[in-house]
């Protein structure tokens, strides 16, 4: 059993965009997301045209309470970028 402060589960996800732009753009709209996270960390990093989100939790429950809420955030930023076009 972990003890408190201690990370249990960890995950990290790719997120492709068809530009730099709409990544960068992306990639603020998620920075914001770092801080809400109490039973865990989180990152947010921009590579070109991609983004990488890495998780770590203290327990599976929070790691994916924290994967619901990014992919959720990512879903909504799909479907604006689909509207704009």
């Amino acid at each position: 059993m972990s003890s408190k402060g201690e990370i249990g589960a960890e995950a990290q996800i790719i997120l492709h965009f068809p530009s730099k732009k709409e990544a960068r753009a992306a990639f603020f709209a998620l920075k914001a997301e770092e801080e809400f996270s109490h039973r865990g960390i989180s990152q947010v990093a921009i590579d070109g045209a991609h983004l990488k989100i890495l998780i770590k939790a203290q327990d599976p429950v929070s790691l994916r309470a924290s994967l619901n809420s990014y992919l959720r955030l990512a879903q909504v930023i799909k479907s604006v970028e689909q509207d704009t076009e």
